[in-house]
């Protein structure tokens, strides 16, 4: 399969740095409403401890469809929360997915801690809040790191933990309800597509966050992989409840990636 659209140098510009495709102007005015309320809500719950949050996804892209969109947050606070808190947070997402399911598919709030974010052994892992994200509230980190040109670094800061991520998502999907087996499929089946891509960045030179796009890239270095990506696409739409099917899948692709992570993601041609 040859990529027509997606040449080496896409989503780069001339000098080969990333060039952002989010940004607030993106961002649908029909999504503010709970943008502004979970903002309202963290700040409440954290009055001294959320420093910023941050939109990425779909809603930030400006590609959000009503009802089949997840509204994406990362919360970044001053030092880490306890289990309690944790939870707390849990029940907020909650809450808001329901407030708020005439619009969304979910609220997700992803946490960050303010001291990890700054440490410089994590810079490459910061690609996500300067090319990924955009700040809706308090100081922008992102301001603060890049440009950034398509390294291993970056692919590995990204999904380099996909050998925890699988044995976390069949752990979750032996023990799920059916309304949660259905989401950890279709979240770990995304984490499966983005690691695939993250292990072929560096030598396409494409970036892209669009996961059709990724696909597209995927399966121009990996073609004996299109049966399965086209089936987690399938289960990325519509989540199929037949766990035998999805642990087979799940733990024989999350094995084949975890072995081969990092020499895939390393290689530059």
């Amino acid at each position: 399969m040859e990529i027509k659209k997606l040449k080496p140098g896409y989503g780069l510009d001339p000098n080969g740095f990333i060039v952002s495709d989010v940004s607030l102007e993106k961002i649908d005015k029909v999504y503010q409403p709970c943008i502004q309320e979970s903002i309202e809500l963290l700040k409440r719950l954290f009055p001294q401890r959320l420093h910023s949050v941050y939109v990425y996804g779909s809603v930030a892209r400006g590609e959000a469809v009503i009802l089949k969109s997840d509204l994406d947050l990362i919360a970044l606070f001053t030092g880490n929360l306890n289990p309690d808190e944790l939870n707390e947070l849990k029940k907020l997402a909650s809450n808001l997915t329901q407030k708020y399911q005439h619009l969304v598919r979910d609220v997700g709030i992803a946490v960050a801690d303010y001291d990890y974010t700054m440490d410089p052994a994590n810079y490459y892992e910061n690609a996500f809040l300067k090319e990924i994200s955009v700040c809706v509230y308090g100081e922008d980190l992102g301001e603060r790191f890049g440009p950034y040109t398509l390294t291993s670094e970056i692919a590995i800061s990204f999904n380099g933990d996909i050998k925890e991520s699988l044995h976390r998502a069949l752990h979750r999907l032996k023990t799920a309800s059916n309304e949660d087996f259905k989401t950890y499929v279709q979240g770990f089946a995304r984490k499966l597509i983005r690691t695939y891509y993250s292990m072929v960045m560096v030598r396409s030179q494409v970036w892209t966050t669009r996961l059709h796009e990724q696909c597209e890239v995927i399966i121009h270095y990996f073609p004996d992989k299109e049966p399965i990506i086209q089936t987690l696409l399938k289960w990325i739409e519509e989540p199929i409840t037949n766990q035998e099917a999805v642990y087979k899948l799940f733990k024989s692709e999350g094995e084949w990636a975890s072995v081969n992570f990092v020499d895939e993601a390393k290689r530059s041609s």
